[in-house]
Formats: structure tokens, C-alpha cells, sequence
């Protein structure tokens, strides 16, 4: 019998040329890379020592090396060589769960949508095709559809489970992976702990990698990326990637832009360790809508919220303070009864207007812990500093539609100068007149302050005379401030597809969760028609349980929730649970 008579040659034959299949894109769907991983036929192509290996491992969840080892009855030498060699054909992953590391065998195949029991109004918004998903990436925008598909076609699909390792720190990459689905955390091991506190968070969109590429010494990475929750990346070469930046320049510049903000975040980081400064902008709309009385319902609040000294300006024109609390002649300062300051700082003459701001600015960040300013008359190209340092906007609206297209115009505007991992910006609808009373909100605002008959006037304003409605909202803007981050869990009501199921114990477990973990959540109920591939149109109600937290909760809770969530999908029997953490979904 010959070599090409051999039934088990010809299906290694057939293997081997299956697997070389699976590295070109099917004719007709550009971009539609396929996930690496073992199909049980790939066993027959595997050297012993590696198919013993992966048979022991694949009847365990996961296993740590000396498991292994004991398993197999082999030297330890042996066995790194195998895991070696299984984890560069991508066979195994390595898991990092409570400082020890363990060993996994990684199956290849999808889950179709109709699977993952998930409206489609979440699918449409984290399963993308390669190609659609690269033209949401900043350094593809300026390729053409047929330039995305070439870099699409040699993209690498790959999938890592809750704890996997995706980059070690200390390891060379392979490449720069761009984040498509889930959350990936940035941790840094230490010879003395063996805990994994999260230095960072990477989210879909995000690149993981670029920095050692672009080292001109080949540097390796400093820190460890693990996968959070179930992770899908594409794999970039390092030649695509150098080729892609020398070949368009808007996509070199959209890097530079990326690096840029990540080391104004970092430095962020850095010079607020200690302080506790907060700026508000309180902007209206249209002049006349209630922002003089709003940003000082916050300045009067913040004292109290934050035990530190408040105080309120408005800008560019604060003279107008002067006569409403009938300041002294040469007083710049005016100490309000409410517990805060009301100021209107002096011109300083000869000084560029842009320049006296910056002082004016320094100023008040060095004297208080809380700055609120009003924009009465909106913005201008001068107020771009006081928006890269706010850490809360706040939009004040007139009810009904007349106003609907400036405020639009305004907050399409101003999400372009601002961001949200930072900056909290946040739409306040004031009835300001009785005739504004029934008109309906517009959709935007998260905050109403219905109409106040006999307001008292603001220098007559305490701490117990502040009218309920108005009070409420300002609480709730200095609970808000800070809380820049946020997070939410998608509860289903079905089980099985399409059998309804009563969450309602799982919607108040969620928020019990989170109110204990960040202070409080609210839920909101989202309707959702769908199409299931076995029981056909699904209609179902999904309740959005939501908080708004701080970037440093964000950092030492993020874990604690992603497994809650894990919880739940268990508990509930779906495949699948969405989770929405910054307004980027990812499932669980």
C-alpha cells in the first residue's frame, strides 16, 4: 500500500488542506475572517505528546500545570514544549484567575444570533462584520471600501474567554489587536502580590499592541492584557500595520491623535492624585432659560455634598452678578447666605481675553474645591479650555420643540470637544413660566425642574428655602459630578428563546448590586422585536439596569460586576448577557 492509499494519509491530506482553506475568506463576503482555535479533526494532525495533552485537557474546564503534568505522568521540560507549541498554533490559551495560571483548549466555531437569545436591537450593535467595523475605527475613516477590504482579508479573527491572557507583559506581540467585542483589562504583575489590581480598561474600538511596534528597539510590553469578559480582536501583522501608516498619512495622524489622548489621560491621572477640584458648566441654550438659576442651586448644593468651599461665575460677562446680588462697589466676592461664593473677577487690563480666562480659571481651582460657571449666551471658540478641563456640562433647555434644534445643533457640538470617559454632559429641561408647565420634555434631557411659582430671589436663597423641584435636580448634578463612567446590565424577560419569565427578582438584585457597589442605579424598561431563527418574531421587554460611576470605581469594581453579570447568565439560562459599560456592548 502506498502513501496515497492510506485512509488515514488522505485524511490528514484532507485536514491540512481544509485548514489552509479556513485561512482565505470565502468568495463574496470580504472581511469575514474566521476564528482560530481546534476542530476535533485537527487531532489527527497533532503529534502524540500534543494529542495526549489536548485530549486530557479538553474533558477539564481548565487546569493548572502541575494538574497537567500529573495527568500525563511526564517531566516538566516535556510539558512546556507541548503548551509551547499549542499555544503558537493557537490551541491553547493561558487564563490568569487569582494569580494562578491555567490552561485551556480553544475550540473553534460561532454562535449563530438565534442562539444567544438576544434581541436584535443589541445584536446590531456588537455583531459587526470586519469591514463595517473597521470603518468605525479612526485610522481606517479615510480608506476607501476597497482599500478596508484588503486589510480586512489579512486580519486575524481570534477569541478569548473571561480571565484568558491575550498579551503578556514581558512577551513580544505578534501584531496590534483591535478590540471588536468586549472589555480587556490592563494589569501589571509584581514579585510581591500575586493581586491583579486593573491599571486600565480597553473597550471595542480600542488598539492593544501599537506601542511596541512603533519602539524602534522592539520593545516589549510593560503590562499584562487579560480578557474581562468574552473578547473578540483582529489581528493586525506588524508589516500591515507599518505598511498601513506609511501608505495613508490620515491614518498615521489618527494614531498620533490616540497616543496623544492616552498620554493626556495618563498625565491627568498623575497631577490629580490628592486633589479633589471639580469644574461645572452650567450652558444655556438660548438666553433666559434659568442658567444663572441652576448653576447656583449647584454651587449652593456642592458644599454640602462634598464638604468642601463652592463657588459661582458666569462667563464671558459676569458684571450682571454684581447688580443681581448687589455686590460692594470694589468687592469682587460676594459671600452668599447658602454656604458658597459668588464672584466676578476683575479684567485683567492688557491681557488678551483667552489669557485672562486661563487666569481667572487658575484662579478659582486654587481657591475652591468646586467650580460652577455659567454660559448664559452659550459657547464660543474661547471657552474651549474651560471644556477641556470640565469635568461636567450641563445643558439647560426650554420644554417643547421650538428649542429642540439648538439644543441639537448644541449637543452634537459639544460631545466633538469633549470626552465622556471624562467629561459627564448632562440635558436639564427648565419650565421657567407657567405656559412652559404641560409642554413635553425633549428626549434628551435626563433632568426636569418643573415650573416654580414665587421664587425667592437668589441672594435670599437657603439651604432650607430652595424649592424641592430645584433642589432635587442639583442634588442629583453634584451626585452626578465625577461619575463620568457608566454602566449597564441588560435583564431579558424570556427564557428558552421566546418562554416569558418575571426578572423583576433579578432587576432589584441588580440594583441592590450596584446601589451597594456605587451608591445607586436606576432601571428603565426598552422594548425590543425580534426575529429567532427557530420560533419566529419575538417580542420582548428588556429591563436596562444603569449606574454612573467614577473612573476610579470603574477601576476597583469593573471585575466584580462582569462576574455578577456571568452569575446572572447562568441563573437566568441564556447564552448570552449584554453589558454596556461607557455606551460600548458587549455580552457576557
Amino acid at each position: 500500500m502506498n502513501g496515497s492509499d492510506d485512509p488515514l494519509d488522505g485524511l490528514l491530506d484532507s485536514v491540512r488542506r481544509r485548514r489552509k482553506q479556513d485561512q482565505v475568506p470565502a468568495s463574496g463576503t470580504p472581511g469575514q475572517a474566521e476564528t482560530t482555535g481546534l476542530n476535533p479533526l485537527d487531532l489527527l494532525a497533532l503529534p502524540h505528546a500534543q494529542r495526549d495533552l489536548v485530549n486530557w485537557l479538553s474533558r477539564q474546564k481548565q487546569a493548572r500545570f502541575e494538574q497537567i503534568q500529573a495527568a500525563l505522568g511526564v517531566d516538566a521540560a516535556q510539558i512546556e514544549s507541548v503548551l509551547a507549541d499549542l499555544k503558537q498554533a493557537g490551541y491553547i490559551h493561558e487564563a490568569l484567575i487569582d494569580g494562578e495560571i491555567y490552561y485551556r483548549v480553544v475550540f473553534r466555531g460561532k454562535v449563530s444570533r438565534g442562539g444567544r437569545s438576544l434581541p436584535d436591537s443589541i445584536w446590531a450593535r456588537v455583531d459587526l462584520d470586519t469591514t463595517e467595523f473597521l470603518r468605525q475605527i479612526p485610522l481606517f475613516r479615510a480608506l476607501s471600501d476597497e482599500e478596508i477590504h484588503v486589510f480586512a482579508d489579512k486580519l486575524e479573527a481570534r477569541r478569548y474567554h473571561r480571565n484568558e491572557v491575550i498579551l503578556w507583559q514581558g512577551g513580544m506581540g505578534e501584531g496590534v489587536y483591535f478590540i471588536k467585542i468586549g472589555i480587556v483589562g490592563i494589569t501589571r504583575l509584581s514579585p510581591n502580590t500575586r493581586d491583579t489590581q486593573i491599571l486600565d480598561y480597553l473597550k471595542q474600538g480600542d488598539l492593544l499592541g501599537e506601542y511596541n511596534l512603533l519602539s524602534e528597539q522592539c520593545a516589549v510590553a510593560s503590562a499584562t492584557a487579560t480578557a474581562l469578559s468574552e473578547v473578540d480582536v483582529l489581528l493586525m501583522a506588524q508589516d500591515d500595520f507599518i505598511y498601513l501608516l506609511e501608505n495613508h498619512h490620515k491614518a498615521a495622524i489618527e494614531l498620533a491623535r490616540m497616543l496623544l489622548q492616552r498620554l493626556l489621560a495618563a498625565s491627568e491621572r498623575l497631577s490629580s492624585r490628592g486633589t479633589s477640584n471639580t469644574l461645572s458648566l452650567v450652558i444655556g441654550v438660548e438666553p433666559g432659560v434659568g442658567c444663572t438659576t441652576l448653576g447656583n442651586a449647584l454651587a449652593m448644593t456642592l458644599p454640602r455634598t462634598t464638604q468642601g468651599t463652592a463657588v459661582y461665575t458666569e462667563y464671558p460677562s459676569p458684571d450682571n452678578l454684581q447688580t443681581l446680588f448687589n455686590f460692594e462697589l470694589l468687592s469682587e466676592v460676594f459671600e452668599h447666605p447658602g454656604g458658597y461664593d459668588v464672584m466676578t473677577p476683575r479684567v485683567v487690563s492688557g491681557v488678551p481675553a483667552a489669557v485672562h480666562m486661563t487666569l481667572v480659571m487658575d484662579r478659582l481651582v486654587g481657591h475652591y474645591a468646586s467650580v460652577v460657571i455659567g454660559l448664559p449666551g452659550g459657547l464660543d471658540d474661547s471657552v474651549i479650555y474651560m471644556l477641556e478641563r470640565a469635568d461636567q456640562v450641563v445643558i439647560v433647555t426650554p420644554p417643547g420643540s421650538q428649542a429642540q434644534a439648538r439644543l441639537d445643533n448644541l449637543v452634537t457640538h459639544l460631545k466633538k470637544l469633549i470626552r465622556p470617559e471624562k467629561t459627564g454632559l448632562v440635558v436639564v429641561c427648565n419650565c421657567s413660566t407657567p405656559a412652559q408647565a404641560d409642554m413635553p420634555p425633549p428626549k434628551e434631557a435626563e433632568l426636569v425642574i418643573p415650573f416654580v411659582d414665587g421664587l425667592l430671589p437668589l441672594p435670599e436663597w437657603t439651604g432650607d428655602n430652595l424649592p424641592p423641584a430645584l433642589a432635587d435636580v442639583a442634588g442629583a448634578l453634584a451626585d452626578r459630578l465625577g461619575r463620568t463612567n457608566q454602566i449597564g446590565i441588560y435583564i431579558p424577560t424570556t427564557i428558552d428563546v421566546d418562554k416569558p419569565l418575571d426578572t423583576s427578582r433579578y432587576v432589584d438584585e441588580t440594583l441592590a448590586f450596584l446601589g451597594k457597589l456605587f451608591g445607586g442605579a436606576t432601571s428603565n424598561q426598552a422594548q425590543g422585536v425580534w426575529n429567532s431563527e427557530t420560533v419566529g418574531l419575538v417580542s420582548e421587554t428588556v429591563y436596562v439596569v444603569r449606574t454612573y460611576i467614577t473612573k476610579a470605581d470603574m477601576d476597583r469594581h469593573l471585575s466584580e460586576v462582569l462576574a455578577f453579570a456571568e452569575r446572572l447568565k447562568h441563573e437566568l439560562r441564556q447564552e448570552a448577557m449584554a453589558l454596556e459599560v461607557n455606551q460600548k456592548l458587549m455580552l457576557i
